[in-house]
């Protein structure tokens, strides 16, 4: 399950139950009226946190789901062109940013998935390993992964081919992140080191 706190009482004030399995990580949509959930179920949903109905269950991945996020509104345009899907002018506003989920699995691969139609549109393949994290470029344009195969992986979202490969550890790699004070990317893995990168 899924539950949401009121952090000035400490009640839990709604609890999201579906999964089939552990839930493995969480992402809000910026307006917060969506969430979408990964599980070791192999499937990714999206509810409303209204109603705490589940509106979507999204299934292709054949292995535990690790991550899910929804795509910030800054790589729609890209990520459109990348499927095929026609501009939309709301790309530029923030309640936009609700609009596509990515998710990455122990089945090595990311997928790209549309709220509204709840369709696959898009699979990244190429790690060696299960997919642990990813985190899209603010700028829109591309997409970094880690996975167990050691590797940081980046990704174009206009053409969805891997750009580089980089290894990024000698065990493990699980986490990753941008710096929000400077142009550098973090990484994190099983030998218990954060790393820093410097994005050029």
């Amino acid at each position: 399950t899924v539950k949401l706190w009121e952090l000035a009482t400490g009640f839990c004030v709604k609890t999201f139950a579906g999964h089939a399995d552990w839930v493995r990580g969480l992402d809000a949509s910026p307006d917060a009226r969506m969430l979408c959930t990964a599980s070791n179920d192999q499937s990714v949903r999206l509810w409303d946190v209204a109603s705490g109905e589940c509106k979507g269950d999204l299934r292709a991945h054949e292995n535990v789901v690790e991550v899910a996020k929804f795509v910030p509104a800054a790589a729609h345009p890209f990520l459109r062109r990348l499927v095929g899907l026609p501009p939309s002018k709301s790309d530029a506003s923030d309640d936009a940013a609700g609009q596509f989920v990515i998710s990455g699995s122990r089945d090595k691969t990311l997928r790209v998935w549309d709220c509204a139609s709840l369709q696959l549109l898009h699979t990244f393949v190429g790690h060696d390993d299960w997919v642990r994290d990813f985190v899209v470029h603010p700028s829109g344009k591309t997409l970094i992964s880690v996975s167990d195969d050691k590797t940081m992986r980046i990704w174009d979202l206009l053409t969805g081919r891997c750009l580089k490969s980089i290894d990024a550890s000698e065990h493990f790699t699980t986490c990753v992140d941008f710096s929000n004070v400077s142009p550098c990317v973090a990484t994190g893995s099983v030998s218990t080191e954060v790393q820093l990168w410097a994005c050029r």
